[in-house]
């Protein structure tokens, strides 16, 4: 036990700091003879754990060594196998972790089974402090907002898909700053297809959220801007899908294979599943499809309705909440508190959805 190898795991978690969010930030070395074998850190969401790293990086080394983190191992499938079973075929011999995770992985008990040793807390006040906000995060239920930009007649683009651009530069700029606010943005795959859109908070100062996108046949071309390194992309498609094409393979890019159908009906199968990522703060951007399936699914906390003051007009044009809609009034969703804010020449419309329907 020493304390040294832990502060390096702690330097080394801290290169992880704004690319992993809302994952820890969390690093690791591996000793072996007092000298270290092996190092790794958590360096992007979605990526591999710390751990995982650091014993790809000691290779054979790792046999009978120790290995030093920051945060208690994973011991259950998430993005990524747990980390706890590459520690044992790594045959490590001792783990010290410094911080429990509140996630209760039951991961010493499984290691000591395996005839590992474990010990907690080696400098836990100096590792805490990288994870604050990802312990706070963990006791947040999800927020799911929506956001549209619109004209005064409700729709979100020409019957030829022509929405660039709907609202006012002043809008936009603000949008941009509202997407550092969230874990995630989500949109649907024909907005993708059509938009090619960053989904970043298109400024350096600001953190960039996970995008999600929902792609149900795996369609998005490799030069699209989501598969860029700007940040880490999760897509979600459909669980029948037998043949992932490469470029959905590149470092960043997290697949979710789910029952599309099923999610249409019950927009909770993906707000639950972006939950399980710790990702609690969710923006939906559209399409109009995506918007109603969220909205009656009774999963929207709030509205942000960007109202220019222009008209399209024509049945066949674009709504901002398209599906099946409510078969009577009694039926609809009320909106409340209300407020109404001038935004250059748009207004802003935001709203809490009231979930007792009527």
């Amino acid at each position: 036990m020493n304390n040294k190898y832990m502060q390096v795991a702690i330097d080394l978690a801290k290169r992880g700091k704004h690319k992993v969010f809302p994952n820890p930030q969390v690093g690791c070395v591996i000793v072996k003879n007092n000298k270290i074998v092996g190092r790794g850190w958590h360096e992007y969401f979605g990526g591999e754990h710390a751990e995982i790293n650091a014993v790809k990086s000691a290779d054979q080394n790792a046999q009978g060594a120790d290995l030093y983190v920051t945060l208690e191992p994973c011991n259950s499938y998430g993005k990524r196998p747990p980390c706890s079973l590459a520690i044992v075929n790594a045959k490590i011999k001792r783990v010290f972790y410094a911080v429990k995770d509140k996630k209760n992985f039951n991961t010493k008990k499984f290691l000591e089974k395996n005839g590992i040793e474990v010990y907690e807390g080696l400098l836990k006040k100096e590792a805490s402090v990288l994870i604050k906000d990802y312990l706070r995060h963990l006791k947040v239920s999800p927020l799911v907002s929506v956001k549209a930009a619109m004209t005064l007649d409700g729709k979100i683009a020409t019957e030829k898909y022509d929405s660039k651009w709907i609202t006012s530069k002043e809008s936009r700029n603000l949008v941009h700053k509202m997407r550092s606010l969230y874990d995630a943005i989500l949109v649907g795959k024909n907005t993708a297809l059509r938009d090619n859109p960053l989904l970043t908070s298109h400024n350096k100062n600001l953190r960039n959220p996970v995008r999600v996108v929902i792609d149900p046949k795996l369609e998005l071309p490799k030069f699209y801007k989501l598969f860029n390194n700007k940040a880490s992309t999760i897509i979600f498609y459909n669980k029948n899908v037998s043949k992932i094409p490469e470029h959905f393979k590149k470092k960043g890019t997290v697949l979710v294979p789910i029952n599309i159908e099923a999610s249409k009906r019950n927009f909770n199968l993906i707000i639950d599943k972006l939950n399980s990522f710790s990702i609690k703060r969710i923006l939906i951007e559209g399409g109009s499809e995506i918007i109603a399936s969220a909205l009656f699914s009774n999963v929207v906390d709030d509205i942000y309705f960007f109202v220019a003051p222009k008209i399209i007009g024509g049945k066949s044009s674009i709504p901002v909440v398209g599906g099946q809609g409510v078969k009577s009034i009694s039926e609809s969703l009320n909106i409340k508190k209300i407020q109404v804010k001038k935004i250059g020449v748009d207004f802003l419309i935001t709203g809490k959805i009231n979930k007792s329907k009527g």
